[in-house]
């Protein structure tokens, strides 16, 4: 049976992120947020950690740093993705199949995304071209898709599905998912 991820309680997390804070200044930047990531069997490129950031600082933080709020919020995402993964992880690979990726992206809420734009997506995240998602991988799509929707919504100000987009516009739209 694969392993089921299980939330910490606040003060294991407590602990955690004053181990991460190496620097004691009451935040977690980019670079010791990988490092705790990879203790733990996740390696992401800073560029991804930086995404990571970004998707759950509060509203007006732009510092590139997590608080101790913030971090719970991250160990949360964390904890439901890799429970995720390994639920629709049929096969036991440790790794997503096509199918199994598609099922367990419609599952979280990207079903309505054309599964043509979705297979482009996992190819984006599949470098070595063997159709399948390592949990690292999986992640760092899951993460790009939550950040395109985010820009996405924010041109789309009527709500109607669709927007317009000057070069302008679409590079720093583009820069937004990294």
């Amino acid at each position: 049976m694969s392993p089921t991820y299980a939330y910490q309680d606040e003060a294991t997390l407590l602990q955690h992120f004053n181990a991460v804070d190496v620097n004691g200044n009451g935040a977690i930047d980019g670079r010791e947020l990988q490092r705790a990531l990879a203790t733990s069997g996740l390696t992401f490129s800073l560029q991804t950690i930086a995404l990571l950031i970004r998707l759950h600082s509060a509203p007006g933080n732009k510092s590139g740093t997590l608080s101790f709020t913030e971090y719970k919020k991250v160990h949360e995402f964390l904890v439901n993705a890799q429970n995720s993964f390994t639920h629709f992880d049929k096969s036991g690979t440790k790794k997503l199949n096509k199918r199994e990726a598609l099922e367990c992206l419609a599952y979280a809420g990207y079903g309505d995304v054309d599964q043509k734009a979705i297979e482009h997506a996992c190819r984006a995240f599949d470098p070595d071209r063997s159709n399948d998602l390592g949990i690292d991988q999986f992640i760092g799509l899951f993460l790009f898709l939550a950040a395109a929707r985010k820009v996405f919504e924010s041109f789309d100000a009527d709500k109607s599905g669709k927007i317009t987009l000057d070069l302008n516009q679409f590079i720093y739209a583009s820069a937004k998912t990294r």
